[in-house]
């Protein structure tokens, strides 16, 4: 059997509900598994019991069907213990004209910082809401402006790690390894392009989709946005 090369492969968790799904390069799907708990889950946790039984049964059924090894997949993670924290970070930078690297070096000094002080956590999604530029707000990132004083709003979505950690020790019995981590809720946000399944907006989130990025990309399609460049520099 060959390797995935033309086709992804996404694992979606609730506590109530599994599914996989493979779908080809044009967000058709090839294969699709779904199992849902016949009683509630009170505890509103993940029965990682289920979800090895789960794989279990469907992991080697659609290699079987596809005639193609799983290698990676991206998960899709719906959990009432996903939450956001909001951040700010400031700066005086007194120089001429504002570019993307100093910027860069405010981002990763955030991130550091959050992951620093929320200990046990995996960062799913970072969002830049706005940035505070000389008293003036902006929504999209004001390349080449004179600047003083910078500050960046930011968001960050973070899961407990035990999460990752169970569903990762799981998949590793397949050899399967995990790419790609989105909030379900997230990815909702972006579900007024009708038409769109979850897992077309969840690739368009891998090429850097978010409000801002939007805004870029949208002037300049041709050109990679700087919030796109942002999330590919913290790989």
């Amino acid at each position: 059997m060959q390797n995935n090369l033309d086709f992804q492969t996404f694992i979606s968790v609730t506590p109530n509900k599994f599914i996989l799904t493979v779908t080809d390069l044009k967000n058709e799907i090839l294969f699709e598994k779904v199992y849902k708990e016949s009683q509630i889950n009170d505890t509103k946790e993940i029965n990682y019991i289920a979800l090895g039984d789960f794989l279990k049964k469907n992991i080697i059924e659609a290699e079987k069907r596809l005639k193609k090894f799983i290698e990676t997949v991206h998960l899709i993670i719906e959990y009432e213990n996903i939450y956001s924290i909001n951040f700010s970070i400031k700066n005086k930078v007194d120089i001429i004209s504002l570019d993307t690297k100093i910027v860069n070096e405010l981002l990763v000094d955030a991130r550091s910082y959050c992951k620093d002080t929320l200990k046990d956590v995996d960062i799913l999604h970072i969002k830049i809401d706005q940035f505070y530029i000389d008293n003036d707000y902006y929504n999209v990132f004001p390349d080449k402006k004179k600047c003083k004083n910078l500050s960046i709003d930011l968001s960050f979505v973070c899961l407990p790690d035990y999460v990752l950690k169970n569903i990762k020790k799981l998949l590793s019995e397949y050899k399967i390894s995990v790419d790609k981590v989105f909030s379900h809720s997230y990815l909702k946000g972006f579900s007024s392009d009708k038409g769109k399944n979850i897992y077309e907006i969840a690739q368009k989130v891998m090429f850097g989709l978010n409000e801002n990025e939007v805004s870029i990309t949208n002037k300049n399609p041709k050109n990679k946005g700087f919030f796109e460049k942002f999330f590919e520099f913290f790989k």
